[in-house]
């Protein structure tokens, strides 16, 4: 259980995001470029929803709120399995999760991280995922574009493929507000309520 437990926040941290009652804003260039450089800077927010992670051997589903301040990631989990009381928090290089009185801290460079519990997940491109942008250090191995609106459909980095199904407007930004992406056995279906509290670096 307490396995995981940690790899369903290691996870989490990798990903985040949802949709809030913003007024909308004036469309300005709509081409993928200029969104992208738009998003690229949009570097704090806040998204609240669900991710849904399945393996072959397990699934679990959970309520999620994440906080990004520049290269620091705040999240808090609830759900079901023990993890009412978790919270996970990065500065981009270290994690630290507390569930109860229980407390771990990881380098998102070791690789037990990816490994506990059996989940394979991207630690460090999911927050640019969420955005509806790819990660920009890693290389674009495909992106497919909705000709009409020149939003992503498909994304595959490092081996993962991340299909953007919906996305709604939030103030000045078109996000995604359904995606999954998926590599090998282990598959995450995130559902995005809710964005708010946007802020350009």
């Amino acid at each position: 259980m307490q396995r995981f437990c940690a790899s369903l926040l290691a996870f989490s941290l990798l990903l985040m995001a949802g949709c809030a009652g913003l007024p909308k804003a004036a469309l300005e260039d709509t081409s993928f470029e200029a969104r992208r450089t738009k998003l690229q800077q949009l570097e704090h927010w806040t998204a609240s929803g669900k991710i849904a992670l399945r393996t072959a051997d397990q699934s679990e589903s959970v309520s999620l709120v994440w906080q990004q301040v520049g290269n620091a990631t705040h999240v808090r989990l609830s759900g079901p399995m023990g993890i009412s009381a978790t919270t996970i928090d990065s500065d981009g290089l270290q994690m630290e999760i507390r569930q109860g009185e229980d407390y771990s801290r990881w380098s998102l460079d070791d690789p037990q991280v990816q490994q506990t519990g059996g989940w394979d997940l991207p630690l460090r491109s999911l927050h640019h995922w969420l955005k509806g942008i790819p990660d920009p250090d890693l290389e674009v191995e495909l992106l497919e574009l909705d000709e009409a609106n020149q939003l992503p459909e498909l994304l595959q980095q490092q081996g993962w493929t991340v299909e953007f199904q919906q996305f709604a407007r939030f103030g000045d930004y078109q996000l995604p507000t359904r995606l999954q992406a998926t590599r090998g056995t282990t598959s995450a279906r995130i559902l995005l309520r809710e964005w708010r509290d946007f802020f350009t670096s």
